[in-house]
């Protein structure tokens, strides 16, 4: 990979020595990680024809930055080699810039420009107090959808004020689908990938995982990954929002696998080691998404544990998961440390961007083979039996139960002996916590690519069914509520205010509270979160409504049909329970559903939009931050260069606090269509239609 530090005020280059329509730029550029003088500049170029590339397969490029788009004003001019080992990717480390300023840069090679400028800016000084604004967004399978929540951004910015206009874009991962051809049976394709160049054998529907689409594969080599990452990049409204905004990325799980954790591939039982995935998956990350990582400076005194990629000889083969904190032996870790990308990047005095990984350092899933038989009959996994075996050895003030039990089946605690599980890992969990206590900026953004909104359903409220509360899935900070407890604890007694984290992964709109302690007697809030729908993945609702057709009583709790249709019901069940999502099937009563309404139903989640797609703006200011959540709606067509038209706007506030404080969320207020059950009336409470 050839990254370069560019001197400002070179002299200009001379003529090309290739004869335009030699080169072109499949992919567009980018930039990422602006710093208050540098930022890192990015593209990928192939050649056309022949005599156009160095022997070795290499192509000479030039960069040019300027302050203004005809490039009357270069101010930098850089040679660059793309190498054919990096795929004919570069990166790009220009420094020497001035803070808080826009710039324009291209790329060319031979007599051959990049097709339009990209526009990047620079960071603030430290200290300077200015207002804040960025985008968070998240999940984009190029077969699921459409990209036209992009273009609608990226066409919306340009229409702006230039003080409203978005200063970068905070991806929380899915940057790409390391699958073909799995949508799941009753959604459409949108569009079709090119088959992987080599790829895993074909899936076949095996009536445990029905919901593979047959023939559906996946990536297993670098040239997999390298085809998704230039397939995805091929798509003009990535391209814009690309070449618009700086882009500060962190991943989620399909950069490497689904429900990835480590280096463990877990399409099928309990995972199996994929050392050799994990590592050419990472390169092709670092190949094509732009990011500041061994050039990172220290954040007040500490020091940045990010780098570049290094690339391992790895062989696929098992760890003992007891040992130790789960993490380290010899093929795993060598896997693992290939590429780190925890990082912090500073925004003035207004915002500190606390970049996390919660993928590669995690504990396996307590969720396994052995207690998904345990539990099995039980709706969703029970909190009760996640907490127990989350906590390891830790459990019932260290001495765990030596047998888990769920109706009348009983298994040994398979983790009696072993340590509470981890989401973060040990040194990335310590590295948090300094960087948080270190802090001295307005605001702290964690960019939390798995949601800690608390999403549960209240069962134990059913009469006599004998079922218990259950999570809404364990693949996120559900699956790890012990350390989740204890980062928001540390805030709430370190008395650290003004912490958001931005979260996506759910595929759906959410925003909320995060209780230091959710099953307490009484709640504390250190924390606020807000959870960003897809940009095309399927919705969240898409997955319910499939996956409750063929059982009336929670197709109940998942849908409500009156005259306009089926109305994604689950909203309403998350927020106010279970027994409020059943009634409204029967009865519009106020009344009836104030009585069987459960404020503590998912403690603290105060709003979940669960249909559509889109992405969330958000504006930091002295003492205030807002965030205004923008559903266009359904992607399964090409909306053009109009953009997807949107929905919906809901706008939530959110006042500083000071630490040792308690967060207060004020919304939503809508622009639009309410999603069910809210209406246009609605500022904190749900109001049943």
């Amino acid at each position: 990979m050839a990254t370069a530090a560019a001197v400002p005020f070179l002299p200009r280059i001379g003529a090309a020595h290739a004869a335009p329509g030699a080169f072109h730029f499949p992919q567009g550029l980018a930039s990422a990680d602006p710093q208050p003088d540098a930022v890192m500049l990015w593209t990928r170029v192939e050649a056309i024809g022949n005599g156009v590339a160095l022997p070795n397969g290499d192509a000479d490029l030039y960069v040019q930055v300027a302050t203004d788009m005809n490039f009357e004003k270069v101010v930098v001019e850089q040679s660059v080699r793309a190498s054919k080992a990096s795929d004919h990717t570069v990166r790009v480390f220009v420094q020497g810039l001035k803070p808080d300023t826009i710039y324009y840069y291209s790329f060319y090679a031979g007599g051959d420009r990049s097709p339009y400028p990209g526009r990047t800016r620079t960071a603030p000084l430290p200290g300077e107090k200015r207002k804040v604004r960025f985008a968070s967004i998240s999940c984009q399978s190029y077969e699921a959808g459409y990209y036209g929540a992009l273009r609608r951004m990226v066409n919306d910015d340009i229409a702006a004020a230039p003080d409203e206009q978005i200063d970068f874009v905070l991806h929380l991962g899915d940057f790409i689908y390391e699958r073909t051809g799995d949508v799941p049976e009753g959604r459409p394709l949108a569009r079709l990938a090119a088959p992987l160049p080599d790829g895993s054998e074909p899936w076949e529907p095996d009536g445990t995982r029905d919901w593979w689409r047959k023939g559906g594969r996946a990536a297993v080599t670098l040239a997999d990954y390298r085809h998704l990452y230039k397939t995805y990049l091929s798509d003009p409204d990535l391209q814009a929002a690309r070449a618009r905004f700086p882009f500060v990325c962190t991943w989620d799980d399909h950069e490497f696998t689904n429900n990835a954790w480590q280096s463990y591939g877990s399409y099928f039982g309990d995972g199996e080691p994929a050392q050799k995935r994990k590592v050419v998956a990472n390169r092709a990350w670092f190949e094509f998404i732009p990011a500041l990582l061994s050039q990172a400076p220290r954040f007040n005194g500490i020091a940045a544990p990010a780098h570049d990629f290094r690339n391992a000889q790895v062989e696929d083969a098992p760890m003992d998961v007891h040992d130790g904190d789960f993490l380290f032996d010899g093929q795993n870790a060598k896997a693992l440390s290939s590429l780190t990308i925890y990082r912090t990047l500073r925004w003035g005095a207004m915002l500190d961007l606390v970049v996390t990984d919660l993928r590669s350092y995690r504990s396996p899933p307590v969720m396994n083979e052995e207690t998904k038989a345990l539990i099995e009959g039980a709706p969703i996994p029970p909190v009760r039996v996640v907490k127990v075996l989350d906590a390891g050895r830790t459990a019932n003030d260290g001495n765990p139960p030596a047998t888990i039990a769920y109706g009348d089946r009983e298994i040994p605690n398979p983790r009696a002996d072993a340590p509470p599980g981890t989401h973060m890992g040990g040194p990335q969990k310590a590295w948090f916590k300094d960087v948080m206590k270190a802090s001295k900026a307005e605001w702290r953004i964690w960019t939390n690519s798995c949601p800690a909104l608390q999403m549960r359903l209240d069962f134990s409220k059913i009469p006599f069914a004998g079922l218990e509360d259950g999570y809404v899935g364990t693949d996120a900070w559900q699956g790890y509520p012990g350390e989740l407890s204890e980062l928001l604890t540390f805030l709430r007694d370190e008395r650290i205010g003004n912490v958001i984290s931005l979260s996506g992964d759910y595929h759906a709109f959410a925003a909320g509270r995060l209780p230091a302690d959710p099953d307490a007697e009484t709640l504390t809030f250190p924390a606020v979160e807000f959870m960003t729908a897809a940009i095309s993945s399927g919705s969240m609702f898409e997955g319910v409504e499939r996956g409750t057709r063929d059982n009336g009583f929670f197709r109940r709790a998942a849908t409500v049909e009156d005259e306009n249709g089926v109305h994604p019901n689950w909203n309403n069940t998350l927020v106010n329970g279970f027994r409020a999502g059943i009634l409204v099937n029967y009865s519009s009563s106020d009344y009836l559903l104030n009585l069987v309404r459960n404020e503590r139903a998912s403690p603290g989640l105060d709003y979940i939009d669960s249909e559509g797609h889109g992405y969330t703006l958000v504006t930091l200011d002295e003492g205030r931050a807002e965030a205004v959540q923008v559903n266009v709606g359904e992607v399964l067509t090409d909306a053009g260069p109009e953009g997807a038209p949107v929905l919906r706007r809901a706008r939530f506030t959110v006042k500083g606090w000071a630490g040792g404080g308690e967060a207060v969320l004020e919304g939503p207020e809508f622009e639009g269509v309410p999603p069910y059950p809210w209406t246009a009336e609605a500022k904190s409470d749900p109001q049943p239609v």
